[in-house]
């Protein structure tokens, strides 16, 4: 499948089966399309660890306080679990955003590693968020999986190889330094990643820096260092981040009252709870426009509840959601 067919194919999917802007999950576990045809607002968003094929125009995250673009005909690689601020900044009516996202599957990584014989120098600083342009064996992969998603039944054979190749392929890749960092136990990437699942297991219990040094193998300030470097924060403002897309999902999904969510992400009150949510989303939480709006099952899959583990079946758009539901 050629790259314009792709496109063309990824938008008449997007146009069937989704609603508005929203992301669409397919029949591939993990799999999504995205596609948008104006550009969008700022907004908090936690990405999960996912790879992103930008078919056609653009979007802006931010790694901290360092904005990456992810752009036409680029793969962008997040590979940790990650609150951030991002948008959609070149898409229209005749030329929208189209993009594939594949959710990554850390277990998958590290076995098609074992089996690599040998795996690239770090090619360059390793960080969380990573783009290059998209080479065609990427492409093509990418392609093969898309043509699965109305074939369910070869899909359920053949996805698992296509998925298990996108990963040797990333791992292979100038800009998967990360993910190959992460598939060392030894590393520093794989202890803070273990920190950072420690933390979105219980992210409503107060959070001690000494144990996550400890559970990380390192002294506090290596800890708190390294964090911030993997994060592009420190991992109180992570625990945070966590807490207020959770409570807004509670808000705006379940109704929930403002006290009622802030005490259930464990906030002890209210009025601070208020203030870290305006600063966060722009609103009050009691303002917020979205509150109250009731979503599809196709648009609610993505606000699991953070602490839970991941559910076997299919969870919604791959990689990606806000406060409230994915990109």
């Amino acid at each position: 499948m050629q790259v314009d067919e792709l496109r063309r194919a990824a938008l008449a999917f997007a146009d069937a089966n989704g609603t508005g802007d929203l992301p669409v999950p397919t029949r591939v576990h993990g799999f999504t399309v995205l596609c948008q045809r104006r550009p969008s607002e700022l907004r908090a968003v936690l990405y999960e660890p996912v790879l992103c094929l930008v078919l056609q125009g653009a979007k802006r995250v931010f790694f901290g306080d360092r904005p990456v673009t992810f752009d036409q005909m680029q793969s962008a690689i997040i590979s940790f679990e990650l609150p951030t601020i991002a948008q959609v900044i070149r898409a229209s009516p005749a030329e929208p955003y189209v993009a594939l996202a594949l959710r990554l599957d850390m277990t998958v990584l590290r076995e098609t590693a074992a089996q690599m014989a040998s795996l690239p120098g770090p090619g360059g600083a390793a960080s969380p968020v990573a783009t290059a342009a998209a080479d065609a064996a990427l492409v093509d992969a990418m392609a093969r999986l898309f043509g699965l998603v109305d074939k369910p039944e070869a899909a359920a054979v053949l996805a698992p190889l296509v998925i298990r190749e996108i990963h040797f392929w990333l791992l292979s890749a100038r800009h998967g330094a990360m993910l190959r960092a992460l598939t060392r136990a030894d590393s520093h990437a794989a202890r803070i990643a273990t920190a950072i699942g420690h933390i979105r297991q219980d992210f409503k219990a107060p959070l001690r820096i000494a144990d996550l040094a400890r559970l990380a193998g390192m002294s506090n300030s290596a800890f708190h260092d390294h964090f911030k470097a993997m994060t592009g924060t420190t991992p109180l403002q992570y625990q945070k981040q966590l807490r207020l897309m959770e409570a807004r999902r509670l808000i705006v999904d379940t109704g929930s009252p403002v006290s009622n969510a802030a005490f259930a992400v464990g906030y002890e009150s209210p009025n601070q709870f208020s203030r870290d949510y305006a600063r966060r989303f722009g609103t009050a939480p009691r303002d917020d426009p979205e509150r109250g709006a009731h979503r599809s099952g196709a648009e609610t899959s993505g606000s699991r509840r953070l602490g839970r583990q991941r559910a076997n079946g299919h969870p919604g758009a791959a990689g990606e959601r806000d406060g409230r539901a994915p990109t």
